[in-house]
C-alpha cells in the first residue's frame, strides 16, 4: 500500500485523539488541492498492509487510538489494500473517517456490491466528492468544499461528529522530523 505519513495524536480531522494516515495516489488532480505532492506513486515504496497494521497496533498499545482518519491522495484508488486495512483497523477502533474524491454514486458504478458493502461496514464516516476551490468556505467543517458530503455509516457517531462540526474548522501544526506539517481543512487562499 502506498502511504506518505502517519501522524498521532491529531485533533483537527475528527473527534477525539486520532491517528491520521495519508495515502499516495490520486488521478483527480483537483485545482487548489491541499496535497498535490501525494498525487503520484512513482518513486514511492509499496508497503504491505500487514506491516502498516502492525505499526498502528504498536502505537495503540502505547497510547490508545480513539479514532482514525484516512485521507490522501485518494485512499480509494487502492481499493483492495484500503479494504484490507479497514478490516484490520476494526480491532483498534470502529470510528474511522475516510476521505475520497469519488462520490458515492461513482463508487456504486465503479465498485462491486461486495466491495462497497465491505467499505460501508468498516468505516463510520465517509466524506465524498472532489474538492472545488471556489466552494471552500470556512463553514464547511471537515470538508474542503461545500459540494462534499458527510455520510454516516455508523449512526452511533453522528451526535459526536455534529457537535465537532459545530465548533468550526481547526488546524493543528505538528513536526515530522524537521518538517512542519499543518493538519486540518484550510481556508481557500485569499479568503
Amino acid at each position: 500500500m502506498y502511504i506518505d505519513r502517519i501522524l498521532f495524536p491529531i485533533l483537527s480531522l475528527g473527534i477525539h485523539n486520532r491517528l491520521v494516515i495519508w495515502t499516495v495516489g490520486c488521478t483527480k488532480h483537483c485545482k487548489g488541492c491541499a496535497n498535490p505532492e501525494l498525487w503520484e506513486i512513482s518513486g514511492r515504496k509499496d508497503r504491505p498492509v500487514k506491516s502498516i497494521l502492525q505499526l498502528i497496533q504498536n502505537l495503540h498499545s502505547q497510547q490508545p487510538i480513539e479514532g482514525i482518519t484516512i485521507t490522501g491522495g485518494d485512499p480509494l484508488e487502492q481499493p483492495e489494500e484500503i479494504l484490507q486495512l479497514l478490516e484490520g483497523l476494526q480491532e483498534i477502533t470502529q470510528d474511522i473517517l475516510l476521505y475520497t474524491g469519488y462520490t458515492m454514486q461513482e463508487l456504486e458504478n465503479l465498485w462491486s456490491p461486495s466491495m462497497l458493502e465491505r467499505l460501508k461496514k468498516n468505516i463510520a464516516v465517509l466524506i465524498d466528492g472532489r474538492y472545488i476551490e471556489g466552494l471552500n468556505e470556512e463553514t464547511a467543517v471537515l470538508r474542503g468544499s461545500w459540494n462534499q458530503n458527510i455520510i454516516y455509516f455508523k449512526e452511533q457517531y453522528r451526535a459526536e461528529y455534529e457537535e465537532y462540526l459545530s465548533k468550526g474548522r481547526t488546524i493543528q501544526n505538528v513536526y515530522m522530523g524537521n518538517q512542519l506539517i499543518s493538519v486540518g481543512i484550510h481556508n481557500r487562499k485569499g479568503v
